[in-house]
């Protein structure tokens, strides 16, 4: 009988390897996919923002790129820009509304137009991109899985003048406000005493909180009609508090009067400027005291100052023949310090000491070297240049001013030039002109009419010689002195300013002139060359939108059914430029420059109250027709 041999088999294992093979299959499908909706993903939003990304709320910027992100919130932006800022009072005194345009007009100069309010969406719309991002790969892999459905907040980017602002609403509703009085120790010329005052609770407006309200609609991208309301106004001192230092108030009224002394000038402290200068308060201990007032014994220092000031003058250099020299030589400063001064005079009569010397600063000017070429001086490195064909003559003159302060400013190696800074005070004193700016219903005269020539002429200048720019701005509208657009800068004390970094490892030599006839103004930049290699492309300009409806502003200061068109319509639009820098050993920096000019409406002025036999409709009617 023949044996059979058999092989020992597994059948079980059968339905395991198969499970096994199943389940590895179904893993490389899910990782297939799962690496296909990263690819897809990754594909799709390379240049959008990602998903469920919003901004100032409602505003959902998911899935659009930069550029489509930017076109849809500055046609929100440019809405709130053109329709100002709505304030009103519940009061039967005044209750209209007042409109303060967020783009304040000089009817004479398009340099004293200014914006009191800035949108950055460039920034804005980089900060909605930037939005997972920045993660590592593990939070990266969060966001586009779990998270890709969750509501993302980016906050909207702006600037707002708060302090021009209130102050403008200071300068429209002042007249309701009733503040309190403080009890206080007050001298009388009749009794030849000092007497006390009783306190008086007052009301007043609280213009921060409406701008506050003001800052959260704009965050949202809304301009609601903003209510400013009333506030109790308390007295800090009652009349009880004081009755216990009236005493010594006369006690030191009896030594006036003082003298302040400056070298052979004297000047007295009379009695009735003792007294009016006394103040009483509350002391750092929280006990009342006597004090005096700070900014009084300033305003006497101040007309002192116009006696004894006299500013450094820095030494000017021009080049002449190719070869630096000095056209006006530095001279020695004086300054009264108002601030050390008041402490000293405070000190000095509560010591009851007669005689005050004053104390005086002496500013020596930069010196030069022996040398003046050793300056690096050397060649021509770039200039810039811009017209102002048509500007009154005011504006004329103050283009003179800033361009007589300018010429043959030396700028330090590494130094940061502000342009601000470098032309100083901007008054009558300095010799500029003023011009009327609109704010709100009111005219007021300001100083600056003509410094956004002298700016926009820098900027140029600085461009082309390849320096980094750290800060500039555009105007808000286009402007016919400064085209072509997207070239222009605007200044205005403190801010914005124009500044640039000398980088070239040697001195500038600023040189600024004037070419009357032409009406030309020339800025030049003289120093030593690196060899760097500017290349400057033409604007281009885009976007182009028409200006609104004709905008009328009442006032009270024109009489009843008079009208002045104080602003002509300017079209809106983008205009960007690129800017290349090639250095000697093949570094290139480049950068774009993109300005956003909102289209801005033909304004005109009108008398607030008509007169009945003309309606406002038939008014406004009649300057339509005009």
């Amino acid at each position: 009988m023949r044996k059979r041999s058999f092989s020992l088999v597994n059948f079980n294992n059968q339905p395991k390897k198969k499970t096994r093979q199943r389940l590895f299959f179904y893993l490389f499908v899910i990782l297939i996919i799962i690496i296909g909706y990263f690819f897809t993903f990754f594909k799709i939003y390379d240049n959008r923002i990602y998903p469920n990304v919003f901004c100032s709320g409602n505003f959902n910027l998911g899935g659009l790129t930069k550029y489509q992100a930017s076109e849809l919130l500055n046609v929100w932006v440019d809405k709130i820009e053109t329709g100002g800022f709505s304030f009103y009072v519940q009061d039967q005194a005044k209750d209209t509304p007042i409109n303060i345009p967020s783009q304040l007009i000089a009817p004479t100069d398009p340099d004293l137009s200014r914006s009191l309010l800035s949108f950055d969406v460039d920034s804005t719309v980089k900060s909605a991109f930037n939005v997972g991002r920045n993660n590592n790969f593990f939070q990266k892999i969060k966001q586009i899985t779990f998270d890709v459905n969750k509501k993302k907040k980016v906050d909207l980017i702006f600037w707002i003048d708060k302090v021009q602002l209130i102050h403008i609403l200071e300068e429209n509703f002042g007249e309701l406000d009733n503040p309190a009085k403080n009890a206080k120790i007050e001298y009388s010329k009749d009794k030849n005493e000092l007497i006390l005052i009783k306190e008086e609770v007052g009301t007043v407006l609280n213009y921060t909180k409406a701008i506050d309200d003001l800052i959260k609609n704009l965050g949202l991208l809304k301009n609601n009609k903003i209510e400013i309301t009333f506030v109790e106004d308390g007295a800090d001192i009652n009349s009880g508090q004081l009755s216990n230092i009236i005493e010594d108030a006369r006690d030191l009224l009896s030594s006036a009067p003082y003298s302040l002394t400056f070298e052979e000038k004297k000047w007295q402290i009379k009695l009735n400027d003792l007294a009016d200068w006394l103040d009483s308060g509350k002391n750092n201990l929280n006990e009342i005291s006597l004090f005096f007032k700070k900014d009084k014994i300033s305003s006497y220092l101040d007309e002192i100052a116009g006696e004894i000031n006299i500013d450094p003058v820095s030494p000017r250099l021009a080049i002449e023949n190719m070869r630096v020299s000095e056209f006006k030589k530095g001279s020695t400063g004086i300054n009264l310090p108002i601030d050390d001064n008041v402490k000293i005079i405070i000190k000095e009569i509560f010591q009851k000491n007669k005689n005050i010397e004053l104390k005086i600063d002496v500013t020596e000017p930069e010196p030069l070297p022996e040398d003046l070429n050793s300056l690096g001086i050397n060649e021509l490195l770039a200039d810039g240049r811009s017209n102002f064909s048509g500007s009154p003559s005011n504006r004329i003159h103050n283009i003179n001013v800033g361009t007589d302060k300018l010429n043959g400013i030396l700028i330090l190696p590494d130094e940061e030039f502000s342009l601000i800074k470098a032309l100083g005070n901007i008054d009558e004193e300095a010799g500029f002109l003023a011009e009327l700016v609109i704010k709100g219903d009111r005219t007021v005269p300001e100083y600056g009419g003509g410094l956004c020539q002298i700016a926009t002429t820098t900027f140029r200048t600085a461009i082309n010689a390849g320096l980094p720019i750290t800060e500039r701005q555009n105007h808000s509208y286009r402007v016919s002195y400064y085209e072509p657009a997207g070239t222009d800068a605007t200044i205005y004390n403190p801010r914005p300013d124009l500044k640039f970094i000398n980088d070239t490892s040697n001195h500038i030599l600023f040189q600024a002139e004037i070419n009357i006839d032409k009406k030309e103004l020339i800025f030049r930049f003289y120093g030593t060359s690196d060899n760097r290699k500017v290349i400057t492309a033409e604007p281009t300009i885009f976007n182009i939108v028409e200006p609104g409806p004709i905008k009328y502003i009442k006032t009270d200061e024109l009489l009843p059914g008079e009208k002045e068109k104080v602003e002509s319509a300017h079209y809106g639009a983008d205009a960007k430029f690129k800017n290349t820098v090639i250095f000697a050993n093949g570094i290139k920096r480049e950068e774009e420059w993109n300005s956003h000019y909102k289209p801005w409406e033909e304004t005109w002025l009108i008398g607030r109250q008509v007169e009945a036999e003309q309606s406002t409709d038939s008014l406004l009617d009649e300057v339509d027709s005009n």
